[in-house]
């Protein structure tokens, strides 16, 4: 807010304070997505179903955001928890929203480990296929020309290792299945953004850097064998105390995908309190630095088309499980707003870097 808006409102806010009434919230400017859009930028948000139903939550996603993720509502077991009987109540209603406030919707996601347990109990490779095969097409057909972009495959390795996960896709269909899943999405929306997500691709260590390494591998596969795979997804689940961003690591996985012609989406950005433990000079101000780099880096390094958060305020999110940040104020997963719906410095980390492009 500009110091000539700041002082006419002060009249208005005493009067506030002395009635004892709540004041307003004074949301930050420029506004995200006003500057998003100046520099044709996708930028969205994680939302729940709650979100939708709350007006102050509503405003922040209106305020700051250009697309949405819904973060459980097209998931397998929200979309397909028996065998065959499809419900879309909840992603329909996401969907109303985005095209109510002219927001783009981003799918999460088509295949997973974490699937109902009657997908994991299935024992041969045909069965799974032809499952897999009407799952995909049933939910990206419905969604066809309101959701534009998917991430077509999950978190492929495991979280902490570089080896490829052990979920019952890649059991019974091998290694293949990646590219199964490609292009049954492709055969059902042609125009639509497939993409690859993972974990920790953003991050220090040598594990990581082997990730990003077998990420590589996979894609270079998938595109001499003309699969249509157009990005990978970095997740971007950031935990200060335990782990640093890589900007050199990162940097070169961006530009080997650019080489490839593939694009990059950073698909959940956050950051975790729980391991501050192990960082106590770590500050509330340097939120700001750990989304400021992320996004800096793919925006330099990688063709880079589209940021997420995951989630746009703490109010209305999940405890984070332990303890406190250095500062003492951060119980949940950081955002952009705190528990009082007050900007975090993290917001001022994602102006800087959008306005850098």
């Amino acid at each position: 807010m500009n110091r000539r808006r700041f002082l006419a409102s002060l009249p208005l806010a005493l009067s506030y304070v002395q009635a004892g009434a709540v004041l307003p919230r004074v949301p930050a400017e420029p506004g995200l997505r006003a500057l998003a859009d100046s520099k044709s930028l996708r930028f969205g948000s994680a939302i729940d179903l709650l979100n939708i139903g709350d007006p102050g939550a509503c405003e922040l996603y209106v305020e700051n955001v250009n697309s949405i993720t819904p973060r459980n509502e097209l998931k397998w077991k929200a979309t397909e928890k028996s065998p065959g009987i499809f419900s879309f109540a909840g992603a329909d209603r996401m969907v109303a929203f985005a095209r109510k406030n002219n927001m783009r919707v981003y799918g999460h996601t088509l295949i997973w480990y974490r699937v109902p347990d009657w997908v994991s109990e299935i024992a041969d490779a045909r069965g799974l296929r032809t499952v897999m095969n009407r799952h995909i097409k049933q939910v990206v057909a419905r969604y066809k020309g309101s959701i534009d972009a998917w991430d077509v495959v999950n978190e492929p390795l495991e979280y902490d290792a570089p080896d490829l996960r052990n979920c019952v896709f890649r059991r019974l269909l091998g290694d293949d299945y990646i590219r199964m899943s490609f292009d049954m999405a492709h055969e059902t929306d042609p125009g639509a953004t497939l993409v690859l997500n993972e974990t920790h691709l953003e991050k220090k260590s040598a594990i990581f850097e082997q990730k990003r390494v077998h990420i590589l591998k996979i894609v270079e596969d998938l595109v001499t064998r003309k699969a249509p795979i157009n990005a990978v997804g970095l997740q971007a689940h950031f935990r200060p105390g335990l782990d640093r961003i890589d900007p050199e690591g990162m940097g070169r996985f961006c530009a080997a995908l650019k080489d490839m012609g593939i694009g990059v989406y950073i698909t959940e950005l956050d950051a975790s309190c729980r391991f501050l433990k192990h960082d106590q000079g770590f500050t509330q101000a340097a939120y700001a630095d750990i989304f400021r780099d992320v996004i800096t880096v793919a925006a330099e390094r990688g063709d880079l088309q589209g940021v997420t958060v995951w989630g746009m305020s703490e109010k209305y999110g999940e405890p984070d499980e332990t303890g406190t940040d250095a500062d003492g104020a951060c119980t949940k997963r950081i955002n952009l707003y705190d528990e009082n719906n007050a900007p975090r410095s993290s917001a001022d980390g994602i102006r800087q870097a959008i306005e850098a492009m």
